[in-house]
Parts: structure tokens; C-alpha cells; sequence
């Protein structure tokens, strides 16, 4: 039967994106300055439990090159003082979904060039909010992070999956309750499956691996269990097999990079760990034991308080409304033992669906002051999640330096803050006030310091 041609987003982004580069390549400050020395600053580096005051920092080309009281720089290099204020590595979201900014149960349904004027506009916000790399958690991202590499659209960096992979009546299996199997049928929504491709078995999951890998994956991302948003799949549901999950995870590991899995509950993720899978998303209903093996094991858990979910929840009866409650019932006692063990939580917002998720992505930071204090979350939003973002091993799209610190060889993604975020991590939800200037990749795309 004859398939549907969509065009893709990925694609899309890319169109849209090349009628933007005119623009961006007028725009001076776009261009990389030789050196950009940042003189009188505290430094955080990301790692430490206090910053250093009165340092300088010299930037060349995108990555740091000198950290000290006493630089010098070019005779044409930028300089700017930094009164003082803090310099702290840019924000990383570990778990995003940038591509998504429409409803799932419609999105298959609306227009591919609505829904990539909608993602740029959510990088482009992110960015302006301090957030300078994103990793993305199942969509078609892989196109929006090419456009802003190649200059032509402005937004953070994108660690992109691809599609999310599923089991048939997994919680990517977003059909119609009738809606005919694409892999059975033949009749295939190729927009949809730039979200979801579904897979069942070995082989087949292991084509599907490769396929998200060959459109420019850095992770593979499966859901292993039950989900919120997906209609016809309970949280309990244990989904992919031992030997599929195995599968995954050898095709990945072939590339040499790894699996991430969204699940919430100790069946999924013990049958995830036991298949080699490097990493867990959510989590929510964990008892302490797994967290313990999360731990034993090396994994890490990427995780969010789902502070936005709790603000928006309603006493609806529906099935989705209960499977929201049971999880968020669950969020306080995870959080609370993975922080008592020892075992350290990434930074994410989960945001999709809508504009308006992306702009509450800034209140996590205040969301998690319920469990940990503000030293705590900063570490998470950039070290911690940087060494995340180092398991993509050879596919990793930023190969040049390391992410999420301040050091010699690092990538130059820079905040300059007016106030402590060290002891009040919440004054950068006032990013519009505080964050005084966002540099990612050695541009400044923001810079209100008075001369």
C-alpha cells in the first residue's frame, strides 16, 4: 500500500532555518570574536562548593583558554568587566523534548512547518533563559540541532535521540484505539514515526536502533514501561523484553554509544539494568533497593520533580489522571532516599506538549529545593549532567571539550549572574534580571552590563 508522505521536521527545521541564515550572518555579534577576555569576575566552576572571586577568563574562538588573575589577551580581543558577578557554566537540561511543542494525541495531525516554528521559537527561548545544551528525549531534534549549528537558527545545544522507540501498546504507541499497525498493515504515518517508531523482537528493535542512529541520534531512548501522556498502557505495564532490551543495547553499544529508558517502576528498570541499559529516566515509583543498584550498578537516573504536572493536575477521574496521581505520589519519597544514598539525580524538565511547558522549564530550579539545596541542583543542571552527556562516547556531537564546568579546553558556554545562585538557585527563573549575559560557543547573544 502506498505510504504517507509527511515532510519531516527534521527537514522542515532545515528549510526554515535557511531562510533565517541572511538575517543571523548580518548580525555582528553572531560572529566568533579571536578572544573575548572576561575581567573581574567570581568563577564557579561547576564542581566546587564556592566560587573564586576576582578572576579574569579568556575565551578564543569557542572554547576557554585562560583562567587567572592576570591575563592577556589580543590587542583586538573583547573586553568586558564583570563587576564583580558570578561566572557559571550554562544550563544543561538532560531530558527535553524540543521537537514537541504540540499536544502528542494531535501532533501526527498538525502542520510539520507550524510545529518547526514553534521549536524554534522554544530553543531560541531556552537559550535566552541561560540554557545553552539540551538533551532531547525522543523527537525529530536531530534537524533543529543541525540549524543551530550551522548558524542558521539560535537555541542551545541539541544531544538528539531521534525517535522514541516502543513496543506495540507501549508508551510510545500513540495510535487511535483502532488505528491500523504499521508494521502489519503497511499503512504508515511517516510524521508520526519521526516521534515513535514501534518494534517488536530482537531484530526488529535492533533496525530500529540502527535506523534512529543512521538519522543522527547521540542516544537511543526506549520506553521500558507504562507512561502519563500515552492512553492505552498502565504505569505497572513492564514493556520490551529482556532480550529486546539486550538487543538495544548491543546495537547501540556497536555505535558506541547507549540506551536510555523512560520508566517508573522496580519490574521495568531492574529488567533494564539487567540488559545493560546505561541509563533511567523518571523513576518516580523506585523503592529504595533499585535505587541502590541504580547506584551499584554506575547507572544514573535522570529524573524531574514534575512540579508543573503537580501545578496543572486536576481531580479528573480520568485514567491519565490517575496514573499522574500514582506518580506524583511517588516523587517526594525517590527523591528524598536517591539524595540519602547518595545517588545523584540529573537535572531535567520533561517539558512537551506546549509553548507554555517550556517557559515553566525555569521553576525546576525551585521545584527541587524541596530535596536539595541550591549548591546541590547547580551541580546537577552542569557538571553532573555533563558527565551524562559524555556515555554518547564516539557519537557525541560536541567532541571538542568538556561541558557543564569552567576550565582550560572547555567549551565557552557562559553565564554572567548578578546575585549567589550558589546559595539561592532560584534567582535564575529571573533570568530577564539576572542572568546578565549568555555566551554559548564563544557568541554572546546576550550582554546587558553597563560599560
Amino acid at each position: 500500500m502506498p505510504t504517507l508522505k509527511t515532510p519531516t521536521l527534521a527537514g522542515v527545521v532545515v528549510l526554515l532555518g535557511a531562510t533565517f541564515s541572511t538575517v543571523f550572518a548580518q548580525d555582528t555579534e553572531m560572529a566568533p570574536k579571536p578572544q573575548v577576555l572576561i575581567q573581574n569576575v567570581s568563577i564557579w566552576d561547576g564542581t566546587s562548593d564556592e566560587a573564586v572571586p576576582n578572576q579574569n577568563l579568556l575565551v578564543e574562538g569557542h572554547l576557554i583558554k585562560a583562567i587567572g588573575s592576570n591575563l592577556d589577551a589580543d590587542d583586538t580581543a573583547e573586553i568586558i568587566d564583570g563587576q564583580a558577578l558570578v561566572l557559571m557554566p550554562g544550563i544543561i537540561d538532560a531530558h527535553t523534548h524540543l521537537a514537541s511543542p504540540v499536544n502528542p494525541l494531535i501532533r501526527s495531525q498538525e502542520d510539520s512547518f507550524y510545529i518547526a516554528a514553534v521549536s524554534l521559537r522554544a530553543a531560541d527561548m531556552y537559550l535566552m533563559r541561560g540554557w545553552t545544551t539540551m538533551r532531547d528525549l525522543g523527537g525529530p531534534s536531530q534537524g533543529l540541532g543541525r540549524a543551530i549549528d550551522a548558524g542558521h537558527a539560535i537555541g542551545p545545544r541539541v544531544y538528539p535521540s531521534a525517535a522514541t522507540i516502543s513496543q506495540t501498546a507501549g508508551h510510545g504507541d500513540r495510535r487511535g484505539r483502532t488505528d491500523p499497525h504499521p508494521n502489519m498493515t503497511g499503512m504508515r504515518n511517516l510524521a508520526s514515526e519521526q516521534y515513535s517508531r514501534l518494534a517488536d523482537g530482537p531484530d526488529e528493535v535492533r533496525r530500529a536502533v540502527r535506523e534512529s542512529l543512521r538519522q543522527g541520534a547521540a542516544q537511543i531512548k526506549l520506553t521500558a514501561g507504562g507512561g502519563i501522556s500515552s492512553d492505552f498502557n498502565p504505569i505497572d505495564s513492564l514493556q520490551f523484553s529482556l532480550e529486546e532490551l539486550k538487543a538495544a543495547v548491543e546495537a547501540a553499544a556497536d555505535w558506541d554509544t547507549y540506551v536510555t529508558v523512560h520508566a517508573y517502576t522496580d519490574g521495568s528498570v531492574n529488567r533494564a539494568l539487567d540488559a545493560g541499559v546505561k541509563v533511567i529516566e523518571h523513576g518516580h515509583l523506585l523503592s529504595e533497593s533499585t535505587l541502590r543498584r541504580i547506584k551499584k550498578d554506575g547507572a544514573y537516573l535522570s529524573s524531574q520533580s514534575f512540579g508543573f504536572v503537580r501545578e496543572l493536575q486536576t481531580n479528573s477521574n480520568s485514567a491519565r489522571a490517575r496514573k499522574s496521581q500514582m506518580v506524583m505520589d511517588g516523587v517526594d519519597a525517590m527523591m528524598t532516599t536517591a539524595k540519602r544514598i547518595g545517588l545523584p539525580v540529573a537535572f531535567g524538565t520533561d517539558t512537551f506538549g506546549a509553548l507554555e511547558t517550556y517557559r515553566r522549564g525555569v521553576k525546576e530550579f525551585t521545584y527541587r529545593k524541596r530535596w536539595f539545596n541550591s549548591l546541590e541542583i547547580l551541580k546537577q543542571a552542569t557538571s553532573h549532567n555533563a558527565k551524562l552527556l559524555e556515555l554518547t562516547g564516539l557519537r557525541n556531537p560536541y567532541p571538542d571539550g568538556p561541558l557543564g564546568v569552567i576550565e582550560e579546553g572547555a567549551y565557552a558556554d557562559l553565564l554572567l549572574v548578578d546575585g549567589d545562585p550558589l546559595s539561592d538557585v532560584s534567582i535564575l527563573e529571573d533570568y530577564e534580571n539576572t542572568i546578565k549575559l549568555i555566551m554559548k560557543d564563544g557568541h554572546i547573544y546576550k550582554n546587558t552590563l553597563t560599560p
